[in-house]
């Protein structure tokens, strides 16, 4: 950002007199327009983008992560030994594979029925564009979620989203909100639409 020229030519009366209002609002748009090309190289620098589907909301850390361990586990002991197909070895790997891989089954399908604060919370975190996607890749489906947040009830569900919504549409100041609001409508009567 700190190459980004800078036009504070346009703030002193003097220099602005010899140019036309299309000359300002080129360097304006000029302005603009490298902002916002420096502010999308450093995202697309910085922040990590991975695949629909890369982070499993569903996955309960702690127990499913010690099955999965345990089954890769057991399969590199059996691989180690040349991967057999008989002994203890082998069915120490079956077993722990027939024990990971139906709770993990049952996480993700329990997981795409419920829609939690944390879901919540990766959704909204996200640019509208991505945000809508992840929602319609996890409900445009023919099931309805049957829990929303521990509520199966639609009317239930619809007052706890109106309620987290108007809990955070609230001023941090009410003082400061009404002062802000009042000026704002002072300054609106009296706006008639400035040019440059």
């Amino acid at each position: 950002m700190s190459c980004i020229p800078t036009p504070t030519h346009l703030l002193h009366d003097d220099d602005i007199v010899n140019l036309s209002d299309e000359d300002v609002r080129s360097h304006i748009n000029s302005y603009y327009e490298s902002i916002v090309q420096a502010l999308h190289y450093s995202s697309c620098v910085t922040v990590p983008r991975k695949m629909h589907g890369f982070y499993k909301f569903w996955w309960a850390y702690e127990e499913l992560t010690l099955l999965k361990e345990k089954a890769i586990q057991s399969f590199n002991v059996c691989a180690a030994l040349g991967k057999p197909r008989t002994g203890i070895a082998f069915d120490d790997m079956r077993r722990d594979r027939a024990a990971d891989k139906p709770i993990i089954r049952l996480k993700e399908r329990n997981g795409k029925m419920e829609f939690s604060d944390s879901l919540n919370d990766a959704l909204m975190n996200k640019h509208m564009d991505r945000f809508w996607r992840s929602w319609r890749s996890k409900f445009n489906h023919q099931n309805v979620p049957f829990v929303i947040d521990g509520l199966f009830v639609e009317k239930a569900i619809a007052d706890r989203f109106a309620s987290v919504f108007e809990s955070v549409s609230v001023p941090n100041s009410p003082q400061r909100h009404k002062q802000l609001e009042a000026n704002f409508f002072s300054r609106y009567l009296h706006y008639a639409g400035e040019g440059l």
